[in-house]
């Protein structure tokens, strides 16, 4: 039955599953040899040919004519260039540049052929002059060049475009006028005299807005969007080098939450939240993937698909959309990029153990407070003060940090793509290294990656064309075997490792005891030669090809067919060996065994191999009727199946650590585990879109999707959404308002679902368990998983949405204001009902709960130059918050567990405790407390404990007196502000990201850094950062808002100066641009928790790899 209801896609596909192994093994082969095809291929694109039969047509429908039966784009001004005239040619197989000749010839319209633009101007007679040479650079306001510019001498047909870097160069008469020009751009006029080389910033033409957007499979003009979409581009998330392209993102996009909690190699991406939502669905090149593994260096574009346009995907979009469009092919000659760059990386804020002095001192001084007496001390005065002077060996001072850990460690980048093509065949290829070094100084680890892709995109006829793209990407993590990720052991050691011990002997054999929590010291655990290592490889392996068919007879209408297959290949070992270590006594240099690290060498080996098979069928229209209705409409099909496969084994007692593989364990102990699994997707889309002379606009998506997670009944979920759009910017009453570009207002609803609820609970199902002894061997048996539920289904979210876009003064102010609000019902939960233990079986699971978000973002930006300095500023600011609507729970009578426990109707993020008043500074203060704080009439209290408050006035401290003492530890409040400027050849990146209104748990022991601000008789500060040491009432573990502490912060994200050479030096050499920067990441950082020694981000646990600031140098070449 379960095998049935997850091969939806397989019995399509279920004949060539015995050939995906060779395909893939040919398909490097086949790229290679398309791109070696295409670098020998000298493509006359004018040569192009088409047939024409027409009479008495105007010259604007043979321009059509030629623009659907080739890849050619007309560029030209309707104001100025009259294409009305009418006509009759009769041609077959004719080149393009012949047609144009006929066409134009004895007419006032000139033409210039550049790669796939035809530009057309009015022509203007000018006297014959003498000509140079000018060179040139065109960009857009944020600093992107601008690929494929017009660049025309005015009054004239003499032309070329911008190459992939956005420059140009060209032979004018020496006091011309250039006119630039790109669609969606205003065009610019320069004059020339007087210069051998100009810079040109475009600005975009808001009454056009055709920016092209990526949009749930597919595109779509910026001016027709109606929804709430975020578009970043390539130049922005490459300022910096980055391991980890999602952290990039912050601060750069209103309503996206980051937040990085670690800085571990290969575990240090920031986790993303869309309006605080859970983790939103990311789709690479139109596949689901991950894209933290991605080289930011091959992402084009970045949508954030917001409110109801995610519903176009469904079941996995509830939480928002992340699409991530990669580069491609351009018509040009081969252009290679060469990124290289040097990175160090130091910590932005972490708290450093105690020196031997201090760590004896806050050792008697909690003896002392907890009733001890001089006698029984842990450590005499005397043995105090020799530890602070540290020149003893008898009396080591061990500073494990500076021993132990980097101040810097080294990060390297190196990258090369190259990127070109002709009419027929386009290619983009990548090869990217990265090397990330640990903070740790001997045998710490490292994680590398290795990225591969080819895309390439052939037209093989006038009506079909054909892409094939090709991933490759290879990460290899070695980190000791002991956890260093967030809450893991490693950090433990880092606290538990002791000062009073030595790092070293004066025989290198033996290895000091640092007692490390009973572990022997980190000394040992974060050496992978010492105490074993952990290797990880991450193998991932893609492949997506394309048809992509026009139908000639019927304009506008297309048709594409998509094939991607995965494979995502996971090894991993861990090997732990023991160590013995030792204690020295300096007097008599005799070492005393004091214990291990471990009792027996032992090897864990896990294996998972996924498959991945992505169908999609597409049928598309778009066509534009008398110029005013623009209609486009999309019909989908997609089926997706997955496969997972996992292997496990462990082995203890080698007989030599040298040989650690499974075969050299003993088989005494040993396991051997594996378990595999299926699921598969099928989905229906349709996609409607319609604008009327670009003032009204309306989109409708209805999506259905089945899942094999549910019974064939409650299979199918769908997912409507219906927005609107009015530009009333287009309005005749708005034209006489000549400050005014752009006004629009967007209103959106959709419904999207979430299937991430559990597999099969529909089914009952069993446990394989190892039960009872029979004999002396253990029996395996059966448990059940609970009882089924065949009405399980989808849970949903329905999100509301309005939204403004403004822009003036030729985007010298513009801005995006964005309000909504989502219901997510339906969420599985089990209810409050109990079955008796004799029962065998739980309850299951069904849909019952429901979560409903509200928030609101705003942006608001300017751009603009003055003279040759070009700028672009913003700044964004965003919250949002979760409200419990339903929550299965008892039903509670009385009033303080209704105030404290009920949820249903309540903030997510409540967070409850005891409210405190500081610290007692005497014992008068305690003896005039007139209720019990200890619950043994406060004979436990005193001065430096924690002064709770008596809330409710009972005369008793109990959890009645708890309070609502803040949120929770993920922002409300997220704001960024973006600087970029430039000035001839430099440029300047600042962005600016913080947060406020969240909070931090601080849970901290006395550090190196909070050892002067601990509260002590001498130091009686009623707010000391750390209460009384050694305190013995039950409260001084209580939860309370002396430990709970609103945070916020701002944070210099990132930093970049850059410095193009100029095109003098550069051209001789065939050189197309060379640029070097100097970068940082979380450069400085500015936040109420820096007094405590904790980065702002840091989460709540006290156990985690901290955060990384960056200083990178890099260089960037094209040729």
């Amino acid at each position: 039955m379960k095998k049935k209801c997850t091969r939806t896609c397989y019995v399509l596909l279920l004949s060539e599953f015995k050939h995906i192994y060779r395909v893939m093994k040919l398909t490097f082969v086949f790229v290679l040899l398309c791109i070696s095809t295409v670098l020998a291929t000298n493509a006359n694109s004018q040569n192009t040919r088409v047939h024409i039969d027409a009479r008495d047509i105007q010259v604007r429908d043979v321009i059509k004519q030629i623009e659907e039966q080739t890849d050619y784009l007309f560029v030209y001004n309707y104001q100025k260039v009259d294409l009305s005239r009418q006509i009759s040619l009769k041609v077959s197989d004719t080149p393009v540049s012949e047609v144009l000749r006929r066409i134009f010839e004895n007419s006032d319209i000139v033409y210039a052929m550049e790669g796939h633009n035809i530009m057309l101007m009015k022509r203007e007679s000018l006297p014959q002059q003498s000509k140079k040479r000018i060179r040139g650079t065109v960009e857009d306001q944020n600093g992107e060049p601008v690929i494929g510019a017009n660049i025309i001498e005015k009054g004239t047909g003499n032309g070329t475009v911008t190459d992939v870097n956005g420059a140009f160069s060209l032979e004018v008469a020496i006091d011309a006028t250039l006119q630039i020009s790109y669609i969606g751009y205003n065009e610019q006029e320069v004059k020339v005299a007087g210069k051998d080389q100009i810079s040109v910033l475009l600005r975009e033409d808001m009454q056009a807005l055709d920016e092209v957007v990526v949009v749930g499979y597919g595109t779509q003009r910026k001016g027709n969007m109606t929804g709430a979409i975020s578009n970043i581009k390539s130049a922005e998330l490459t300022v910096s080098p980055i391991a980890s392209t999602s952290n990039a993102l912050a601060g750069r996009l209103p309503g996206l939450v980051a937040v990085q909690s670690s800085g571990q190699p290969g575990a240090d991406a920031a986790a993303l939240k869309i309006r605080g939502f859970g983790d939103a669905l990311v789709i690479v090149d139109g596949i689901e993937s991950d894209f933290n593994n991605i080289d930011a260096n091959q992402i084009e574009s970045i949508s954030i698909l917001k409110d109801g346009s995610a519903s176009i995907y469904g079941a996995r979009a509830g939480n928002g959309v992340i699409l991530v469009t990669t580069k491609r092919g351009i018509d040009s000659k081969p252009m290679f990029t060469l990124n290289a760059s040097g990175t160090f990386q130091g910590v932005t804020k972490i708290l450093k153990p105690l020196s031997s002095g201090q760590y004896v001192e806050i050792k008697r001084e909690s003896h002392f407070n907890g009733g001890g007496t001089e006698e029984n001390a842990p450590y005499t005065k005397e043995a105090m003060e020799e530890y602070y002077k540290g020149t003893n060996p008898l009396y080591p001072n061990t500073d494990w940090y500076d021993v132990l850990m980097r101040n810097w460690s080294p990060q390297q980048q190196y990258n090369l793509s190259v990127r070109g093509g002709s009419d027929k065949i386009k290619y983009y290829g990548f090869l990217g290294f990265m090397d990330q070094q640990t903070m740790i100084k001997k045998n710490g680890g490292n994680y590398r990656r290795y990225n591969l892709q080819s895309n390439i995109d052939a037209k093989i006829n006038n009506s079909l064309s054909f892409q094939l793209d090709v991933v490759g990407i290879f990460e290899d993590q070695n980190t000791p075997a002991r956890d260093m990720g967030v809450g893991g052991y490693m950090w433990e050691d880092y606290w538990s490792t002791l000062p009073i011990y030595h790092s070293s002997f004066p025989d290198p054999t033996k290895i000091p005891f640092a007692h490390g929590g009973g572990m022997g010291g980190l000394h040992i655990t974060s050496n992978s030669e010492l105490s074993g290592y952990y290797q990880g490889r991450n193998q991932k392996f893609q492949a997506t090809g394309s048809l992509n068919y026009k139908v000639l007879q019927v304009e506008g209408l297309s048709a594409k067919f998509m094939m991607n297959y995965v494979m995502d290949y996971k090894f991993g070992k861990n090997f732990t060996k023991p160590v013995d270590l030792y204690t020295w006594d300096p007097q008599s240099d005799t070492y005393t065994l004091a214990g291990a690290f471990g009792d027996v060498s032992r090897l864990t080996h896990t294996v998972s191999k996924s498959h991945t098979l992505t169908l999609q069928g597409m049928v598309n229209y778009d066509r534009i009727f008398n110029e005013k209705h623009h209609l486009t409409a999309a019909g989908i099909f997609e089926c997706i199946d997955y496969r997972t496969d996992n292997l496990s084994a462990g082995r203890t007692n080698f007989l030599s650590t040298e040989i650690d593989y499974l075969f050299g364990g003993s088989t005494i102990g040993m396991y051997n585990d594996g378990d595999a699994y299926e699921m598969g997707r099928m989905s229906f889309v349709g996609r409607f879109n319609y604008a009327y002379d670009r003032r009204y606009l309306i989109e409708t998506i209805i999506r259905a999707d089945a899942s094999a997670k549910f019974a064939s009944a409650h299979r199918w979920g769908y997912f409507p959404s219906v927005s609107l759009g009015w530009v009333m910017s287009q309005e005749r009453f708005m034209k006489n308002i000549k400050a005014l570009d752009n006004l629009k207002l967007r209103a959106s609803y959709g419904r999207s679902g979430n299937d991430a609820v559990g597999s099969f609970q529909y089914l009952t199902g069993y446990n394989f368990n190892k039960l009872y002894m029979y004999g002396n061997n253990i029996i395996k048996g059966l448990t059940s998983t609970g009882l089924a539920n065949p009405f399980l289904t989808w849970e949903t979210m329905d999100i509301y949405n309005v939204g403004i876009d403004f822009s003036f003064f030729n985007r010298a102010l513009y801005g995006v204001a964005e309000v909504f609000y989502r219901n997510r019902k339906d969420i599985p939960a089990k209810r409050q009902s109990s079955l008796p233990s004799s029962f065998g079986a739980v309850l299951p699971e069904e849909n019952l709960n429901s979560i409903n978000n509200r928030g609101f973002e705003w942006m608001l930006g300017t751009s603009g130059n003055v003279k040759d300095l070009i700028y672009d500023i913003s700044a964004n600011i965003s919250w949002s918050r979760a409200k419990y609507g339903h929550y299965e729970e008892p039903e509670y009578t009385d009033p303080d567990q209704i105030r404290i426990e009920k949820r249903s109707g309540q903030w997510v993020d409540r967070v409850f405790g005891y409210r405190s008043n500081g610290l007692f500074t005497s014992q008068a203060e305690i003896d005039a407390l007139d209720f019990d704080q200890d619950g043994s009439g406060n004979k436990n209290l005193r001065p430096g404990d924690v002064r709770l408050v008596d809330t409710n006035g009972d005369k008793v401290l109990d959890w009645r007196d708890q309070v609502e003492i803040g949120k929770g530890s993920i922002p409300n409040w997220m704001f960024g502000a973006n600087f970029n400027l430039k000035y001839k050849g430099f440029d300047l990146s600042l962005l600016f990201q913080g947060a406020f209104d969240y909070y931090s748990n601080l849970s901290l022991d006395v550090t190196r850094e909070t050892f002067d601000k601990r509260w002590t008789e001498e130091n009686n500060d009623p707010y000391a950062i750390i209460p009384r040491v050694g305190s013995i009432a039950p409260t001084a573990n209580y939860g309370s808002d002396y430990f709970y502490k609103r945070a916020r912060y701002i944070r210099l994200k990132t930093a970049s100066l850059g410095y193009n050479l100029p095109k003098s030096l550069i051209t001789a050499m065939n050189i197309e641009m060379v640029r070097v920067y100097l970068s940082g990441t979380n450069v400085f950082t500015l936040s109420n928790l820096g007094k405590y020694g904790i980065d702002p981000e840091a989460p709540n646990i006290g156990h985690y790899y901290p955060q990384q600031r960056t200083i990178s140098l890099g260089l960037n070449v094209t040729f």
